[in-house]
């Protein structure tokens, strides 16, 4: 949560919807634009600590939320509380109270539905979008299941007593782990009851380890609607009924991990139907926390592509 991650920088504030958000601002220097950086599960804004210290380190003003479901955020009990389309309108409405017209917007794995959905609904407020790991995901589509995570029952009971099971699964060492453990219906939960561990990940240092556990103590549960949501496709009919364009209107950077499981190639991306200003990069590691494994080449990537925005945008 903001008020452990950067506790300096840590702001509340309670929105017209009346939930809470948590969220750490930075404001951002004289001549520099701001970036929204919106984070996946199980996650919270501390997941983007490489950015944030490099991003404001360079004068760019950052705001990082914990999103619906996480940290000091409210967490609604009702799954259509967290309808993509009522959260761009809280993330919109974050940026009205911080005075921000218009960001860069970058997100991770759930968090990338999320901005889809803000850059449909308000492209205005956006100058660019940048997306790692996960895609950007097309408006109206029908979520058809794939058994993973979300169909996998108990996780939140049985996820915050095996934490350390839990984690160690979920920021791998070895991201093949993903296949066998994370993959088939049932594994998850084997694999938390039996409190097996994998190896430690060499890109999370211990500190940040037991940082990470002390924000996450007993928010799986809630932050599991998200994909409640998506398999009850409680966004489709507003996507469909609002009829909202597939293409984004403002530049695009993809960013993806050095191999790419087939339902992510950048070929089933539909690269040329999503935006006439397109970026697609790879990092040189093979996981899915490229904000964290690969934290050098994504700010360089996401650095370079800024800039050029700003500069197209203010030459």
């Amino acid at each position: 949560m903001a008020a452990i991650a950067f506790a300096s920088h840590a702001k509340q504030v309670t929105l017209s919807t009346g939930h809470s958000y948590s969220y750490a601002f930075i404001p951002a220097k004289p001549a520099h634009s701001t970036i929204l950086f919106l984070h996946g599960f199980p996650s919270s804004c501390y997941d983007w600590r490489h950015q944030v210290t490099f991003f404001a380190g360079q004068g760019y003003g950052v705001l990082a939320p914990d999103l619906l479901g996480y940290g000091e955020t409210s967490k609604p009990v009702a799954v259509s509380a967290y309808r993509a389309k009522r959260m761009a309108t809280e993330i919109r409405e974050i940026l009205d109270h911080e005075q921000l017209h218009s960001v860069h917007a970058v997100s991770h794995d759930t968090g990338s539905i999320l901005l889809s959905r803000l850059a449909n609904y308000y492209p205005d407020r956006l100058l660019s979008t940048t997306f790692l790991a996960v895609p950007y995901s097309k408006p109206g589509e029908h979520f058809e299941s794939r058994g993973i995570i979300y169909y996998e029952q108990r996780i939140d009971e049985v996820g915050n007593l095996k934490s350390e099971s839990f984690f160690t699964l979920f920021y791998p060492a070895d991201p093949a782990l993903w296949s066998d453990h994370l993959g088939p219906g049932g594994a998850l939960e084997s694999w938390l009851r039996a409190d097996t561990q994998g190896a430690k990940a060499p890109y999370i240092t211990d500190y940040e380890r037991n940082l990470h556990q002390k924000i996450m103590q007993g928010q799986h549960g809630p932050a599991l609607h998200w994909y409640h949501a998506l398999v009850e496709n409680v966004n489709e009919q507003d996507e469909l009924d609002d009829g909202l364009s597939v293409k984004l209107t403002r530049p695009v950077l993809m960013i993806f991990p050095a191999s790419l499981p087939g339902d992510f190639s950048v070929a089933s991306g539909q690269t040329n139907e999503i935006a006439d200003d397109l970026t697609v990069k790879k990092v040189r590691t093979s996981g899915h926390w490229l904000q964290l494994e690969a934290k050098d080449e994504v700010n360089s990537m996401l650095s370079e592509f800024i800039s050029r925005c700003d500069g197209e945008r203010l030459g």
